[in-house]
């Protein structure tokens, strides 16, 4: 009997020079916490690196069956929803913009299941029409939650209520709260179009979005790939791995 073919996750990367804090290399490098491709690995799929390569994005898309937009320290260009820069802690990477934002779009094209990851959440947001919070101190007064931790990012540090009937609280088990970790100043504003949201904080910052239009597609705030010992972050990624698989009836199969 021949094996199933284990399902191909595309993980996009971040991007590093030397004009940055991070030494590596004198020159351009991109860079991915392991934890991206270990998660991945336990949940039974195949982690592959996307290198920003505009013109062969179509033919990632035909080898790979599952997307994962990955955190990172850089912002999204207020300039893609439409607004100035209002704080000071907005920093932008163009070049990392510009490649995740056609790679969403061709993906959702597809239907691919689609897994964003912190920042990865707000490019989805923006791809579909939405806005963002630039910064949430100056949006969310006198909130009792850090959404930047100071603790390490593999400790949870706040809850978050989850909605009934979304993909989020089958993953989940049908509980409606979890702990969770938080490493952003920045948040999802008003909705893109055919999103919904899945997850709130006690503050009301939104936790997480999926679509109305697509199989599997997933936005989180928080980080899953430290896999926490909450249970959820775990089902995330295999609910990915699942749907890539070409299951959508239970999606922690």
């Amino acid at each position: 009997m021949q094996q199933k073919k284990k399902p191909i996750i595309g993980i996009s990367l971040d991007s590093v020079d030397k004009s940055t804090k991070y030494v590596y290399s004198a020159f351009p490098w991109y860079a991915l916490r392991q934890n991206y491709a270990e998660s991945v690995l336990k949940a039974g799929g195949i982690p592959l690196m996307l290198p920003y390569q505009y013109d062969t994005i179509d033919e990632m898309l035909a080898v790979i069956d599952g997307v994962i937009i990955s955190g990172g320290d850089e912002d999204i260009h207020p300039n893609y929803y439409d607004q100035e820069f209002t704080s000071d802690r907005t920093a932008t990477n163009d070049r990392r913009d510009n490649f995740e934002i056609l790679l969403t779009k061709k993906t959702l094209d597809k239907n691919i299941p689609f897994l964003g990851i912190c920042r990865g959440m707000q490019l989805l947001n923006v791809v579909l029409g939405g806005t963002l919070i630039q910064h949430i101190p100056d949006y969310v007064k006198d909130s009792s939650i850090n959404h930047e931790q100071p603790v390490n990012k593999d400790m949870v540090s706040h809850p978050l209520m989850i909605k009934p009937s979304t993909i989020l609280s089958e993953l989940a088990d049908n509980r409606e709260t979890y702990m969770v970790n938080s490493t952003h100043h920045q948040a999802v504003d008003r909705l893109g179009k055919g999103l919904k949201v899945t997850a709130l904080a006690p503050d009301g910052i939104i936790e997480a979005i999926e679509s109305f239009n697509h199989t599997f597609v997933l936005g989180v705030e928080w980080h899953p790939e430290y896999l926490n010992l909450n249970g959820l972050d775990f089902n995330i990624f295999k609910g990915l791995i699942a749907a890539a698989g070409g299951s959508n009836s239970n999606y922690k199969k």
